[in-house]
């Protein structure tokens, strides 16, 4: 399913990684309880599931969207070391779909964890560049206001520092970057909504299209299990109680 339609757009998923991650973080008990319907889509026989980094092209209204750039190659992310020093074909992939990095009119991340907005900048001649040099970036006031170090809504998280430098700050000094607040209509078929709480100003993208409805939902949750027991607290949210209020 790398390349789908709903209405009148059309969509890619480009995949950066897929990485096994313990299913035990959703709480042994849990797991346990639900393994019926888990094995053997939602979960693998050694105990753990697949969590892909991917990216979403959606081609509507005569505009080309990347949602949520993944992790991008060269972060220094010493502390969290799954997404350290990446070295993925991810742009070569990018690429595969006909779509050129010049080619997108918008790119939206649905926060500014490191691994959905990565892909905003390229590491090229030891200096981190925009990757897509005639979009404009749409970023949330709220979540800049998060994660930019030099406010006071900052809050430090070790697994995501270095990345409002590397992956926002050159988008902004490009004079690329449009702020938003909620329910932004991207184009006429594509808007933002607000789903705080897995970061203070974390959104989902709605798209509607001749009759058909998607949602693009970032970190609102990771797994389906989460759908089935939103209490599930995996130690991953800014403010829990509002992702299950989301």
């Amino acid at each position: 399913m790398d390349r789908f339609t709903v209405g009148a757009a059309t969509i890619h998923r480009v995949e950066e990684m897929t990485a096994p991650m313990p299913l035990a973080m959703f709480g042994a008990d849990l797991v346990a309880q639900n393994a019926g319907w888990l094995h053997p889509r939602w979960a693998n026989a050694d105990g753990t599931w697949d969590m892909v980094v991917q990216s979403w092209i959606v081609v509507v209204d005569g505009r080309v969207v990347v949602i949520d750039p993944c992790v991008g190659n060269g972060r220094s992310l010493p502390h969290f070391p799954l997404f350290d020093q990446l070295d993925t074909p991810f742009i070569e992939r990018f690429g595969a779909t006909g779509i050129r990095p010049e080619q997108v009119d918008f790119v939206f991340c649905t926060h500014l964890h490191s691994d959905h907005c990565g892909w905003n900048t390229t590491l090229r001649d030891g200096r981190f560049v925009p990757t897509f040099p005639n979009a404009r970036y749409l970023l949330a006031q709220r979540e800049l206001d998060r994660w930019n170090p030099d406010l006071t809504g900052y809050r430090h998280v070790p697994e995501n520092a270095g990345i409002f430098a590397a992956s926002v700050e050159p988008v902004i000094a490009a004079g690329l970057v449009d702020v938003i607040g909620e329910n932004h209509r991207i184009c006429p078929s594509l808007e933002t909504q607000p789903a705080y709480g897995h970061t203070l100003g974390h959104s989902v993208v709605h798209l509607d299209s001749a009759g058909e409805q998607a949602w693009f939902t970032g970190d609102v949750f990771h797994h389906p299990i989460e759908l089935i027991h939103p209490e599930i607290d995996a130690g991953t949210c800014d403010d829990f109680a509002q992702t299950l209020i989301t």
